[in-house]
């Protein structure tokens, strides 16, 4: 005889008889199929009947009316009983009946013993054990006096229990539980048996299925995500198995979450990128294997632009370049999951437009002055974030030279006629504009800025030279512009310049008087055009020197003076216009004239001094003796000052007198100019001082009347 194995009970729910209530005219009974219980009664003439059910301790709250003669309680295996209360129509008498429902749950692997009670035992014949799951199959048969194993007297798989063998209390052991062990067990004298009321249901629990994390892993950052963790169970009967409410478990980076055994897993995801998460599900202490990880993917972004290298900034948080000169490159990143789409706009005077880029870098390009910013652009999806580099671009344009509103690089103009200089240099910063003359280069105006005007309201013939405007700017070779102005006058005088108008000298055959007349004219004169009258017709021999500037010019003559009728006066003329006029006189006669004119001036001062001491005295003393004779005092004052001013008058018409003998007609200034320089020919000796330089005189009329000198 096979030797048993110990038995192990793992779990028995409850236990109940399978009764029968008959209540009046109605008789229920029941049958369990696939984990329902199907109640069915008598008799069924009725045409509709009312059924109230309760489920352990919970009853429906209505009552449900049927037209049939059964009714259907579905997945008894979750409660202990189950109630039917029937009431044919229009009936208020109650007929119950109550099925208890016997369940075992084991796992795989364990020995079970199961066991009910029959409501009978056949006096003949077996009582048939029927297992039904996928299939209704008998397991064994018992009689009065023995067991048969589907024809074999012992069996590997199930030990009847039960002694005597005709014994109404059933019980068998089942060895070595597989999944296809479970179902529901029942017996009976025939096959219909096996369906009836009574039993036991026989749960085979197992490890349930690898469970799978699913949901969205891709979610916005500061939100909140939803991963299921899926399992199945796979314990049998299947009628049980979709009743099973499995457990979970969650972890993260190999650390159980606390507090989660839910199929759902919510969890706020910023700055999760780098977490792993796994689950397991449980089934009655069964624990599944851990899921293969999953990694939840935070998407955020774009923030935190940076540029590399970092651009220098100035003052004015710009970035300085000159214009032709590269910028670049730079590399634009920003914190995005997903990577952002990144890509460089400069912006101009037309506004914005592509530049070049490659990759979030923007490649090295040249810098135009139109050019204003240049923009890093971050996308993700309708998500954007930019970030601007601020140019200063710097550049100095060539100057522009603007005369009376026209662009020339030489211009001549009419004296008198106006003339304004503008001069143009575009650059940023802005450049300092100088506008100069001449070698010397002197300064006219300085200004910072675009522009620099410049004007004369009338131009003269000293206005003719060389004009340059430069624009300068720090960094940068200086640009300039030069324009010639040549101021067109008519010939005359220079009074700035340096002239003699009285000249002393002796007579001769070969006598000359080199005579120097500085003139202003432009263009320059033909020195044929000069011509000289005076006392006597004369062939000067006239050269036309030109001085430093252009418009300046000396008319040296050669005058000949051949005997003294040659002196006098003469009238320099241009084409009939006169310039000036000398004087020559004989040597003699400037020397004692000079002598005179100032023996006479000395007079006359010394005169006028007498009489400013005469009256002070007459003065005080007639304030002293201002309560004698008044009449006395005033009679001597008069007399003194008679005798006073008459001394004067002589003195004075002495002098007058002697000039107008003389002919006298050149200022003091002029001949003591004479006198002091001792500027004469030497006619022995052929020396002509006057080729030397000259003393700078005002230009006066040659003949000084006799009353500018009493004056």
């Amino acid at each position: 005889m096979v030797k048993l194995p110990p038995l192990k009970v793992l779990f028995i729910i409850k236990c109940g008889l399978l009764s029968f209530v008959h209540s009046q005219n109605v008789q229920i009974s029941t049958r369990f199929m696939s984990g329902n219980v199907i109640f069915t009664w008598k008799p069924s003439n009725y045409s509709s009947y009312d059924v109230l059910i309760t489920r352990d301790t919970t009853r429906d709250t209505v009552w449900t009316r049927v037209s049939d003669t059964q009714y259907i309680v579905r997945d008894v295996l979750l409660n202990d009983n189950i109630t039917i209360n029937v009431r044919t129509s229009g009936s208020v008498t109650d007929n119950k009946m109550t099925y208890n429902v016997f369940k075992i749950i084991t796992k795989v692997g364990d020995t079970v013993n199961l066991s009910w009670t029959a409501s009978f035992f056949p006096v003949a014949g077996l009582y048939i054990v029927y297992h039904t799951y996928r299939e209704n199959r008998n397991i064994f048969g018992v009689s009065s006096s023995r067991v048969s194993y589907r024809g074999y007297y012992q069996s590997t798989k199930y030990t009847y229990l039960t002694r005597p063998f005709a014994s109404t209390n059933i019980m068998f052991e089942i060895r070595d539980i597989t999944l296809d062990d479970a179902g529901y067990y029942n017996g009976g004298s025939w096959a219909g048996a096996a369906w009836s009321g009574g039993g036991v249901v026989l749960i085979v629990s197992d490890k349930p299925s690898k469970p799978k994390i699913t949901g969205d892993l891709n979610v916005e950052v500061n939100i909140y995500i939803t991963l299921t963790c899926s399992s199945q169970s796979t314990s049998a009967p299947d009628y049980y198995s979709k009743l099973v409410i499995l457990s979970y478990t969650w972890f993260v980076n190999e650390t159980r979450i606390g507090g989660e055994n839910r199929k759902t897993l919510r969890y706020v995801t910023r700055d999760l990128k780098y977490n792993r998460y796994t689950c397991t599900a449980t089934e009655e202490d069964v624990e599944t294997d851990r899921s293969d990880p999953v990694q939840i993917n935070p998407l955020y972004g774009p923030d935190i632009i940076k540029f590399t290298p970092e651009p220098i900034l100035n003052i004015n948080d710009k970035l300085t370049v000159r214009e032709g000169e590269t910028i670049g490159p730079f590399v634009c990143t920003a914190d995005c999951n997903p990577p952002c789409n990144i890509r460089w706009i400069v912006k101009d005077t037309d506004g914005f437009s592509d530049s070049r880029s490659e990759m979030g870098t923007l490649l090295q390009q040249a810098t135009q002055r139109d050019m204003q910013l240049l923009r890093c652009l971050a996308d993700r999806g309708n998500k954007t974030l930019k970030q601007s580099i601020q140019l200063d671009v710097q550049y100095l344009d060539d100057t522009l030279l603007y005369i009376n509103g026209e662009m020339k690089s030489n211009i001549e103009l009419d004296e008198n006629a106006p003339l304004g200089i503008s001069c143009r240099v575009d650059g940023n910063p802005a450049p300092t504009i100088r506008l100069s003359r001449g070698q010397a280069d002197t300064e006219l105006e300085q200004r910072q800025g675009t522009w620099l005007n410049y004007t004369i309201v009338t131009a003269q013939c000293t206005d003719t030279d060389t004009y340059r405007c430069r624009g300068t700017s720090t960094g940068f070779s200086n640009t300039e512009k030069v324009i010639n102005i040549n101021v067109l006058c008519n010939t005359r005088f220079d009074k700035a310049g340096s002239f003699k108008s009285t000249y002393g000298s002796k007579s001769g055959t070969d006598t000359t008087i080199n005579v120097a007349v500085p003139i202003i004219a432009n263009p320059p004169p033909q020195s044929s055009d000069f011509k000289w009258d005076g006392p006597m017709q004369v062939s000067a021999r006239t050269i036309l020197s030109t001085g430093d500037v252009s418009y300046k010019h000396v008319i040296e003559s050669f005058i000949p003076v051949k005997d003294h009728t040659y002196f006098g006066y003469y009238t320099l003329s241009y084409k009939g216009q006169t310039v000036t006029r000398i004087t020559i006189n004989a040597e003699g006669e400037v020397a004692s004239r000079s002598s005179i004119i100032a023996i006479s001036l000395l007079s006359i001062l010394l005169g006028l001094t007498w009489f400013t001491v005469a009256v002070f005295v007459l003065y005080n003393r007639r304030y002293r003796n201002v309560h004698q004779n008044s009449k006395h005092g005033e009679e001597r004052t008069q007399i003194e000052t008679q005798n006073m001013t008459q001394d004067y008058d002589d003195v004075q018409g002495t002098d007058v007198y002697e000039l107008e003998a003389q002919n006298m007609t050149q200022h003091y200034d002029d001949v003591q100019g004479t006198v002091d320089e001792g500027n004469y020919t030497d006619l022995k000796e052929g020396k002509t001082v006057a080729e030397g330089d000259y003393t700078e005189l005002r230009q006066r009329d040659p003949e000084t009347s006799y009353q500018e000198l009493k004056e």
